[in-house]
C-alpha cells in the first residue's frame, strides 16, 4: 500500500475554526524513514503561500485583538517571514494547498494519505472551515479518518521516554535508596509531560541544523512538527 503523510500549519491573526490567515504551510514526509522523514524538493517540494489579509477582511474572517497583539510583540525575523511573500487571496491560497495534496497522491498513485497538525483544535479546524466557506469537499481530498494531532502523538511517547528514564534512574539508585538517599530527578518528569511543559520535546534529538529557521514561520513550524512526531512514532513503535 502506498501511503505518505503531511503537516499543514497555519499562522493567522486569530485562534478561532475562522480565524484571518497569514501564512501556510504543507510538508510531505515519510514515516518509515531511516535517517531522517522529508523528502527531497525533487521528489515532493513543500507547499507554501501567503494570504492577503485584505481578503480576509471582505470575507469576514476573524482578527482576535490579542493574537495581533502577540503578533506585534514577536521578533522583526518573524513578522518578516509571515509577510515577506507575494500575498494572494485566501480562497485561491486555499484551492492552491488542496490542489498541492490532490496532485501529489495522484503522482504518486497513493493509496491513502494521513494529514497532521500541532493541535486538532487549530489549524484542522481552520482547514475545515476554510472548505465550509469556499465550498470544497475535503472529504473527497482529506477524509475524516486520516486526520492526526502531533501534539499527542509527541507527548504520548515522550511520557513513555520519561517513564522508561524514571525506572532507570531508580533502578541505577537502588543500593542509595537502601540507604534512605532520594532517587536522581531525571531531565524531564512523567508529571511534567502529562502537564504538557515543552520540556518535553528535549526528550528527542533535535531538528536538524539545516533545516534552522524562524519560529511561526509556517514552512519551519511545520518541518519541526514534522521531525518531532517521526521521532515521537520511531518510539511508539520500539
Amino acid at each position: 500500500m502506498k501511503h505518505l503523510d503531511f503537516t499543514i500549519d497555519f499562522e493567522t491573526c486569530s485562534l478561532s475554526s475562522d480565524a484571518a490567515i497569514m501564512q501556510v504551510a504543507v510538508v510531505p514526509w515519510l514515516r518509515d524513514a531511516d535517517m531522517e522523514p522529508f523528502m527531497s524538493k525533487a521528489d515532493a517540494e513543500p507547499f507554501v503561500s501567503y494570504v492577503d489579509l485584505r481578503s480576509c477582511v471582505v470575507e469576514g474572517m476573524d482578527f482576535d485583538p490579542a493574537t495581533v497583539s502577540w503578533w506585534s510583540r514577536q521578533s522583526d525575523d518573524a513578522k518578516r517571514a509571515v509577510c515577506e511573500g507575494l500575498a494572494e487571496p485566501v480562497a485561491d491560497i486555499t484551492v492552491g494547498a488542496l490542489n498541492y495534496l490532490r496532485d501529489i497522491v495522484k503522482q504518486y498513485q497513493l493509496d491513502s494519505i494521513c494529514l497532521w497538525a500541532h493541535g486538532m483544535d487549530v489549524d484542522c479546524a481552520i482547514l475545515r472551515s476554510l472548505c465550509r466557506r469556499f465550498d470544497i469537499d475535503l472529504e473527497d481530498i482529506v477524509p475524516h479518518t486520516s486526520f492526526r494531532d502531533c501534539r499527542t502523538v509527541i507527548l504520548e511517547a515522550a511520557y513513555k521516554q520519561a517513564c522508561q528514564q524514571r525506572l532507570e534512574a531508580i533502578a541505577t539508585a537502588e543500593t542509595l535508596l537502601q540507604d534512605g538517599t532520594p532517587v536522581p530527578s531525571t531531565a524531564v518528569s512523567p508529571q511534567e509531560v502529562l502537564a504538557g511543559s515543552r520540556k518535553a520535546y528535549d526528550l528527542f534529538p533535535p531538528l536538524p541544523s539545516q533545516y534552522d529557521g524562524i519560529t511561526h514561520d509556517a514552512i519551519y513550524d511545520a518541518l519541526r512538527s514534522t521531525w518531532y512526531t517521526w521521532q515521537a512514532l520511531r518510539v511508539l513503535r520500539s
